[in-house]
């Protein structure tokens, strides 16, 4: 299996994913003439969207920045076309910010990424590091503790279960208990967020609780991510994983009769002090 098949793209393809990040970098005051950062740039989508606000200006820059090769090389083929800004596009980790960014920018945006840095005090001082004093920080994450409300509990579960049980009769295995929860797994509260962005030297200029409902395409598409499928089926080879969380979803959604799962994003656009 190759990366690609594995990849995020299927899910930043959903249409409610990218009105979410469309209304994060609609959120910040970004205009031509800046220098930003787009974290986990993935394809280049929210690229696109930050790139479309700095147009018009000789000195504006946009530094695209993922984990994955891959997604690099498909966002310099969807980016081939853009004029008019300065754009770089550099494979490496968000926690290498300050190494790679040497001069300060004037935001970094961090689209549904934040969740899976395992120390997110270093990423925040790295974060600070490349920002100019009053600089922007907006990001924005579906997997928080918060992320799910009340009702959609019984999906969850239902899911989960019918997931194992379809890894079982199909393949006679279980998810492994022994491997540690990948750090997409370790969700941290909206005021664990705030205290560490506080500690980190951060003030908080807007804070916002989006419900985005997912439908079924959505739990299918982020069935096929790797690092998703690593964390709900640890120890599970990633085709196996990917098959049996789509076997779930589907009979979860047809014995519950839904036609959407409702589920909330944390949007939050801070300065540096």
């Amino acid at each position: 299996m190759t990366e690609q098949e594995f990849s995020y793209k299927p899910f930043a393809s959903q249409g409610f994913y990218q009105v979410v990040n469309k209304q994060l970098v609609e959120m910040v005051d970004f205009h031509p003439g800046q220098r930003v950062v787009d974290l986990a740039c993935g394809t280049g989508a929210v690229t696109r969207l930050i790139l479309e606000k700095l147009k018009g200006a000789r000195d504006s820059l946009v530094i695209g920045i993922d984990m994955s090769a891959t997604a690099i090389r498909e966002a310099m083929a969807q980016l081939s076309n853009v004029k008019d800004v300065a754009l770089e596009l550099i494979h490496s980790r968000a926690e290498q910010l300050s190494e790679i960014v040497k001069e300060h920018v004037d935001g970094v945006v961090f689209c549904n990424g934040i969740h899976m840095v395992p120390d997110k005090t270093e990423l925040m001082s790295e974060v600070a590091i490349t920002l100019r004093p009053g600089g922007t920080f907006a990001f924005n994450t579906t997997f928080f503790n918060g992320a799910v409300p009340e009702e959609s509990e019984q999906f969850y579960r239902r899911w989960m279960s019918k997931s194992i049980r379809s890894l079982k009769k199909n393949h006679d295995m279980l998810p492994s208990r022994d491997v540690e929860k990948v750090a997409a797994r370790v969700q941290l509260s909206v005021e664990e967020y705030e205290e560490l962005l506080a500690q980190s030297g951060f003030t908080i200029k807007r804070k916002d609780l989006c419900p985005a409902p997912m439908d079924l395409e959505g739990f299918l598409a982020i069935s096929q991510y790797e690092a998703f499928i690593e964390g709900a089926m640890p120890g599970v080879p990633l085709e196996l994983g990917s098959e049996s969380l789509q076997n779930g979803a589907r009979l979860a959604f047809e014995e519950l009769k839904l036609k959407d799962v409702p589920r909330n994003w944390l949007s939050v656009v801070a300065t540096r002090d």
